[in-house]
């Protein structure tokens, strides 16, 4: 039994995958059409190190959704929200005997990108449970996800913390790569990307084997 957890944003969803004696940590981002063959962006050095380190797997897309023509633009978020939920859903189909669960919506968030973020994350959902089944797929509430951690409110520095202490004691999480990156590192300003996708996925994992008792 294959245990996984999806953070799902619109630029960098995470999954992380509990197959009994390891984890698998795979981040999904946004390069938005940059060329492959000059240098990498800040923006994406952590994900180069962390590739490069064997510490995740990383797969990167490209957005096709830009502002202007509100036909158009309705058109393409449709087209891109199957896009992600493809690939996401890609990967799951590697481990066909899986329990699978995400976080619920923040209910508190407002603007135009939260209500994008609703009908993408409906669309993922879809994928998911055609794909495994309902009785498979879980939705918990970010702040039991959160609590998990250690507080149901609880911010991304909190978060990124809890993992980096390994405050549940998880002996499989000081064995991977990406727990030994984190080690003696102190995020001030910003926790950057992927990191905090990554960290809060590990927690949704570790909510779905708490909630079955495994």
């Amino acid at each position: 039994m294959t245990l996984i957890g999806i953070d799902f944003s619109l630029n960098s969803p995470a999954l992380c995958a509990l197959t009994g004696e390891d984890y698998t940590f795979i981040s999904f981002f946004n390069y938005g059409g940059r060329p492959k063959d000059r240098p990498t962006p800040k923006a994406f050095k952590v994900h180069k190190e962390l590739m490069e380190l064997d510490a995740i797997a990383g797969i990167s897309y490209n957005r096709q959704v830009k502002a202007g023509d509100f036909l158009l633009e309705e058109r393409l978020k449709l087209t891109d929200a199957r896009l992600i939920s493809c690939m996401i859903s890609a990967r799951v189909q590697e481990y066909p005997d899986s329990l699978i669960a995400i976080e619920g919506f923040s209910y508190g968030s407002k603007g135009n990108s939260f209500l994008d973020m609703v009908a993408y994350n409906t669309v993922l959902r879809h994928a998911l449970v055609e794909q495994c089944g309902i009785d498979q797929f879980h939705v918990f509430q970010p702040s039991a996800v959160k609590k998990i951690a250690g507080k149901g409110n609880a911010n991304k520095f909190y978060m990124f913390e809890a993992f980096r202490d390994n405050r549940l004691k998880d002996p499989l999480l000081e064995k991977h790569a990406l727990w030994q990156w984190c080690q003696g590192k102190e995020f001030e300003k910003e926790i950057p990307k992927p990191i905090d996708d990554l960290v809060d996925s590990y927690f949704i994992v570790r909510a779905l084997s708490s909630f079955h008792n495994l």
